[in-house]
């Protein structure tokens, strides 16, 4: 199985609607609440990489990207 498919899966059963984003508070709570649970650091340092909108919400389609093949921008 692809890894970025298999991320992909698990976003999208926070995503019911469909909308390609998650909100960044709910998924905070998420991580640090369930299974293995994450530190607020650990969430911290995940979402300085994350695409996070005005309104809070991660595009973690763009996420799973740089999870699965890093941030390759370019600087200038």
């Amino acid at each position: 199985t692809d890894p970025e498919d298999t991320i992909l899966a698990a976003f999208k059963l926070f995503d019911p609607n469909g909308t390609g984003f998650v909100n960044k508070d709910e998924f905070r709570r998420l991580l640090m609440n369930q299974a293995d649970k994450f530190t607020a650091d650990e969430v911290d340092q995940a979402f300085s990489v994350a695409p996070i909108d005005v309104a809070g919400n991660i595009d973690y389609k763009s996420l799973c990207y740089i999870i699965t093949h890093g941030d390759e921008k370019e600087e200038s």
